[in-house]
């Protein structure tokens, strides 16, 4: 045999053996995969055992029936849990799954002549979860849109008064109106806790191991103010600490907006405090006395100034940190006059006082009330309350966007309702909440809007690029103006409709209004419009305030919505996909569930597997087991 036609022989070999090794492969492939011939799940194959995150891998083919083809594919690790849904008819995509047997894990398609087919695999999730990251601030960013999408632990599967109850609760001196907040591992007196921070009425501030290990530290800050000194018992009987602290975790403090009351001689006083997550102690140059004064003619101003009144101001919203500042808002308590809408800024390293901002220097009132203030990173945003509106420098009843400047906070941008006459009248504050500020919408010639409402109960869809000013016969400049959207009134002179800063999660917006049901608004995000009929809503009406919802959520699925109804004293969750499906409710077990004296406005914090919400009296804790 010559060299040449061994050559031949010996190619035709490796042809041969490559494509036996070839068949080989592609046997292993296919019996990797589970398919029923309409879905094929390639990856993770049945009874195997992987670690988190979790890739799958899958794709479907139309029924024969149905030439139009697929709508859509979804992914089920257990029932009822939705944690993925797209409009391909293929996908891969990794998922962080809590370790653990899943022995139904589904993957199902829905084709466009309404039928649907699916395939179940068993799949065991190994390893661990990722920690969970710090929760710093209120509304979980800046942005208060009041999601979490990192909860890989809860999901409507076991949310359930079967497998979700009240784990343990701790004691606290005072009602609980800030939003908890939480660190995780951090090494306190040798040991590593996470760790939820919780500021009372009662001028107190407590560090707990947020998996119930107990107290970490405690620290007070002298007499808060009695209720009745200040018209300011419809709040709580000693007022000290109402605002959501805010957390800077590299520097590893947290901050603190209190008032004290020292009866001789009657001095009343607000402070900021810097202190150390680790310890609670103060640091170095805190606390400072908060105070100030802008040139200006309003109703208390004095030779050409008005200054901060410490009587009469009262700091409800949520404290924000934006590039290295700390900033504090005030409204007063229940309309006591003489007051206005201030903001105040601090540099988070050492306190030093470098802003300093009155909504209605020449006027009166425009106080910050139930609205934290928001930021994109590049402006702080706020919405005030009835008030002087002139168009500046005197802005009640606007939306406010604010630059930092040789400090000061200036005017960048702002939008004011058409009726702000009547808003400011009839007492319908738009500062009642605070707008979310959606994340950017690529596809939309809006890709950055804000959407809230006030106690009037009409939505708002402002554009945050030309907030669009000022319209004196309609809201037709904004993008999108909804007229009693939220809230029902319960005769005609009472419009306090809605005091929640709404939620925003995967294409929903989340109202909760007075004397309403909760609404979930699909948002189009091609137009950056909600649609005016809400998509569904909860089954319970929330009586005055309403609550303020949060959602937790895997990313994109396992949605839930969770709300305390302050009368009735009850934590709800939903499936945030489904408002009309109640998952739980603390009253399902009220022996073993009880919630105890809520508080309003107060929202829960839904984070590493637990829930956590402020009372009167306690911080108490649920979870799955």
């Amino acid at each position: 045999m010559s060299n040449s036609n061994y050559s031949q022989e010996g190619a035709r070999q490796d042809r041969l053996i490559w494509g036996l090794m070839t068949l080989l492969l592609l046997g292993a492939h296919t019996f990797a995969s589970t398919s029923n011939g309409i879905v094929t799940i390639t990856t993770p194959s049945d009874g195997s055992s992987v670690a988190t995150p979790v890739t799958v891998t899958a794709n479907a083919v139309p029924p024969p029936t149905c030439p139009a083809g697929i709508a859509s594919m979804r992914v089920y690790p257990t029932s009822g849990n939705l944690l993925f849904t797209t409009s391909a008819a293929s996908f891969s995509n990794s998922f962080i799954l809590r370790p653990g047997s899943y022995p139904k894990f589904v993957v199902q398609e829905l084709d466009k002549c309404g039928g649907s087919s699916k395939v179940t695999v068993s799949v065991t999730a190994r390893g661990s979860l990722p920690t969970h990251p710090a929760v710093t601030t209120w509304g979980y960013g800046s942005r208060r849109n009041n999601v979490n999408i990192q909860e890989y632990i809860l999901t409507p599967s076991n949310v359930r008064a079967a497998t979700f109850k009240k784990l343990f609760s701790y004691s606290v001196d005072g009602y609980i109106y800030g939003q908890p907040l939480f660190v995780p591992k951090l090494n306190i007196k040798g040991a590593t806790h996470n760790v939820v921070y919780v500021a009372s009425e009662n001028n107190s501030v407590y560090a707990f191991d947020a998996d119930g290990r107990g107290q970490l530290w405690k620290r007070s800050f002298g007499s808060a103010i009695p209720c009745g000194k200040v018209a300011g018992c419809g709040v709580a009987p000693v007022i000290g600490i109402t605002a959501t602290p805010v957390i800077d975790t590299t520097l590893g403090n947290i901050y603190i907006s209190n008032r004290q009351f020292k009866p001789s001689p009657g001095i009343y006083s607000h402070s900021l405090h810097s202190l150390s997550l680790l310890t609670g102690a103060d640091n170095p140059g805190s606390p400072v006395n908060i105070s100030g004064s802008v040139a200006g003619s309003g109703y208390d101003a004095v030779k050409g100034f008005v200054t901060f009144n410490h009587k009469t101001a009262s700091g409800r919203p949520a404290l924000l940190e934006m590039n290295g500042v700390i900033y504090v808002a005030f409204a007063s308590y229940g309309d006591t006059d003489p007051y206005h809408g201030w903001i105040f800024g601090f540099s988070a390293s050492n306190l030093a006082r470098i802003a300093v901002f009155n909504d209605t220097p020449n006027g009166q009132r425009g106080g910050i009330w139930g609205a934290p203030l928001a930021s994109d990173g590049t402006f702080v945003y706020t919405a005030t309350g009835n008030g002087t509106w002139d168009g500046g420098p005197d802005w009640g009843d606007s939306y406010l966007k604010l630059s930092p400047v040789n400090g000061t906070l200036l005017q960048a941008d702002f939008f004011t309702p058409f009726n702000v006459s009547v808003l400011t009248g009839r007492d319908r504050d738009l500062g009642s909440a605070m707008a979310t500020l959606l994340p950017t919408l690529g596809s939309s010639s809006f890709p950055h809007v804000m959407i809230g409402a006030g106690k009037e109960g009409r939505i708002y869809v402002v554009n945050r690029d030309n907030m669009g000013q000022f319209n004196s016969a309609c809201d037709c400049q904004i993008v999108q103006s909804m007229a009693n959207a939220v809230g029902v009134p319960v005769n005609g002179g009472d419009l306090q409709r809605n005091f929640s800063t709404p939620p925003y999660w995967n294409g929903n917006v989340y109202f909760s209004g007075t004397n309403d049901w909760i609404k979930r608004f699909h948002l189009n995000t091609q137009t950056s419009k909600l649609n005016a009929t809400p998509s569904d809503h909860s089954a319970t009406k929330y009586a005055f305030p309403g609550s303020n919802p949060v959602v937790s959520a895997n990313g994109n699925g396992s949605a839930i919505l969770w709300a305390v109804e302050k009368g009735a004293s009850v934590l709800h969750a939903y499936d945030a996909t489904k408002l009309s499906t109640e998952l739980y409710n603390t009253n399902q077990k009220p022996t073993r569930d009880s919630l105890g004296s809520s508080i309003k406005f107060a929202p829960p914090l839904v984070v590493n597997g637990k829930v956590y919400v402020g009372t009167k009296s306690h911080l108490v804790v649920y979870g799955s087991f």
